[in-house]
C-alpha cells in the first residue's frame, strides 16, 4: 500500500512538473519581450509623382533642380529618406516631386558630384511635413539658392514656393551649408516684401466690402466668401474646363459679378425696401457665409485645390527672393485699386456713389438713383473680391473652401484701421495690417503674427476712433 501512494504521489509530481516548467518558460519570455527594445519598423515608401498636391492623407516634398544659371538639371537622382523613403529623377524642367503619408522630418539629397558641378549650394535639405498644419503640409526644396530666410513666414502664413517665404500650401526651404551674416538682414527684406504683397491682395479685397458699407452701411460677413468663390472658380477653369489662365480669371470674375448682382436683387434690396435693419442683415450675411462655405466643401472637398500646378522658377531682386506670378499678382492689386479710386473721384458715377456713402436721403433728394448706385457697388465689390481670390490662389500655390472664412477678420481690422466707408483707408489699413503681420513674424512666434496686427488695431481705434482716414461724427 505504502508503494502504490509513493508512485501516485510521484505521478501527480510527474504531471505537475511540466505545467510548472511550461509556467516559468512563459513568464520569462513575456518578460524577455517586454523588456527588449521593440524593434524599428522599416520606413515605408514614399510615392515619387509629376506634380503633388497636399491633401487631408498626403503632405508633399517638392521642388526644382536647377544651376547658378537658372537653366533645369534634367534626370539627376533625388532621394528621400526619413519617415519614408524614395527616390526619383528629375524631369526635362528639372522638377521632382514626392507625395508622403507620414508627418515627420525627411532628407532630400541630390549627388553631391551634381552640386559640385552646377556650383549649387549644397546636396541635402532637410524639411518637416505636417499634414494637419496649413503651412507644413508641403515643403519645396531649393538647392540652387543659399543662406535664404528659409522658414521665415508670409502674410498668410504658408510658404511660397518661389519666394523663399511661407504660403498658405506649405514651406520653401533652400539648401545651405553655413549660415551667413546678412540672414538677418535679408529675412527682414524678405517680409517687408511678402507683407506689402499680402497687404495689396488684402487691400483689394477690402475696398470693395468698404464701399459695400459705405452705401449701405451693412458690414458683410460673407465677403470671404466672394474671394473664396473667386479662386475656385478660376481653379475650375484651368484645371477642370482646361481654359488658359487668363480667360480662368475672366471667368471667375464674371462669376463674382454676377452673384454680386442676384444677391442684391433677391436678399438686400428686399431687405432694404423693407426697411430690416443692418445689425439685422449683418446676421443674414453671417448665415450666407456659413452656407456658401460648406456648399464650397461638398463641391471640392476640403482639401486644397491648385490654380496652377508648376513651380515658378524664382530670381533675387535686390536683396529679396521672388517669382513672376507674385509681382505680377501684386501688379494687378495695385493698378485694380488705383483704377477703383480714379473712378470714385473722376467720375460722374464715383460722384454719385460718394454722394450716397455721404447721406443717401440727401443724394435721392438730388436726382440720384441710390438703388441703381447700390446695385452697381455690389457688383464691383464681389468682382473685385472674386479677382482677389485669383491672385491669390495664384500667390499661395492653391485655395481651399475656408480662404476667404480665414482672412474675413483681417478684411474688417483693415477697413476699421483705414476708415468705414473710406476707399483709400481700406488700402492703407491693409498694408499696415499686412506689414506688421509678417515683420512681428521675426520677433514673436509664426502663430501670433495676426495677434499683432489686432493691437495695432486697438492702439489706434484707441488714439483715433474713427480710424486713419475716417471723419468724426457726432452722437447724440
Amino acid at each position: 500500500m505504502t508503494a502504490i501512494v509513493f508512485s501516485k504521489r510521484h505521478c501527480r509530481l510527474a504531471i505537475a512538473m511540466p505545467c510548472v516548467i511550461c509556467a516559468a518558460l512563459s513568464v520569462f519570455f513575456a518578460f524577455a519581450l517586454v523588456s527588449a527594445p521593440m524593434a524599428q519598423a522599416a520606413p515605408s515608401a514614399a510615392q515619387a509623382v509629376a506634380m503633388c498636391n497636399p491633401t487631408s492623407s498626403n503632405g508633399c516634398v517638392n521642388g526644382i533642380l536647377q544651376d547658378a544659371g537658372k537653366s533645369p538639371i534634367a534626370g539627376a537622382t533625388v532621394t528621400l529618406s526619413g519617415a519614408e523613403t524614395g527616390m526619383t529623377a528629375t524631369a526635362a524642367d528639372g522638377t521632382w516631386a514626392f507625395s508622403v503619408a507620414d508627418d515627420g522630418d525627411y532628407t532630400v539629397t541630390i549627388d553631391a558630384t551634381v552640386a559640385s558641378q552646377h556650383g549649387l549650394a549644397a546636396s541635402s535639405a532637410t524639411v518637416t511635413i505636417k499634414k494637419s498644419s496649413f503651412d507644413k503640409q508641403r515643403a519645396v526644396v531649393r538647392f540652387d539658392q543659399a543662406n535664404s530666410a528659409a522658414g521665415a513666414s508670409s502674410a498668410s502664413g504658408s510658404a511660397s514656393a518661389a519666394s523663399g517665404t511661407a504660403s498658405d500650401s506649405g514651406s520653401t526651404v533652400q539648401a545651405s551649408g553655413k549660415p551667413s551674416g546678412s540672414n538677418t538682414a535679408m529675412r527682414i527684406w524678405q517680409q517687408l516684401y511678402s507683407g506689402i504683397v499680402f497687404g495689396l491682395m488684402l487691400g483689394l479685397m477690402s475696398v470693395g466690402m468698404n464701399l459695400v458699407y459705405g452705401t449701405t452701411g451693412l458690414q458683410s460677413f460673407s465677403h470671404g466668401e466672394q474671394v473664396t468663390l473667386g479662386g475656385l472658380m478660376a481653379y475650375v477653369g484651368t484645371q477642370l474646363m482646361h481654359m488658359p489662365l487668363i480667360a480662368s480669371a475672366v471667368f471667375a470674375i464674371a462669376v463674382g459679378a454676377l452673384t454680386g448682382l442676384i444677391q442684391n436683387q433677391i436678399v438686400w434690396s428686399p431687405l432694404r425696401r423693407r426697411h430690416v435693419g443692418t445689425m439685422q442683415q449683418m446676421i443674414v450675411t453671417i448665415g450666407l457665409s456659413m452656407a456658401l462655405q460648406y456648399t464650397f466643401q461638398f463641391f471640392f472637398g476640403g482639401n486644397i485645390v491648385g490654380i496652377v500646378k508648376s513651380v515658378p522658377a524664382s530670381f533675387q531682386l535686390g536683396p529679396v527672393t521672388t517669382n513672376a506670378p507674385t509681382i505680377v499678382s501684386a501688379l494687378i492689386a495695385l493698378a485694380v485699386i488705383i483704377a477703383v479710386t480714379m473712378f470714385l473721384y473722376k467720375t460722374r458715377f464715383g460722384r454719385a456713389t460718394r454722394a450716397v456713402c455721404d447721406n443717401p436721403a440727401l443724394a435721392a433728394a438730388s436726382g440720384i438713383n441710390v438703388d441703381q448706385v447700390v446695385r452697381i457697388v455690389w457688383i464691383l465689390s464681389c468682382a473685385m473680391a472674386a479677382l482677389s481670390g485669383v491672385l491669390l490662389g495664384i500667390y499661395l500655390n492653391g485655395i481651399s473652401w475656408n480662404t476667404g472664412a480665414t482672412l474675413i477678420l483681417l478684411m474688417f481690422a483693415a477697413v476699421t484701421l483705414g476708415g468705414l466707408g473710406t476707399a483709400n483707408g481700406a488700402l492703407v489699413g491693409s498694408l499696415v495690417i499686412g506689414i506688421v503681420s509678417d515683420m512681428s513674424s521675426l520677433v514673436i512666434p509664426n502663430d501670433m503674427r495676426y495677434a499683432s496686427a489686432l493691437a495695432i488695431l486697438i492702439i489706434v481705434l484707441l488714439v483715433r476712433p474713427q480710424g486713419i482716414f475716417g471723419k468724426q461724427q457726432r452722437v447724440g
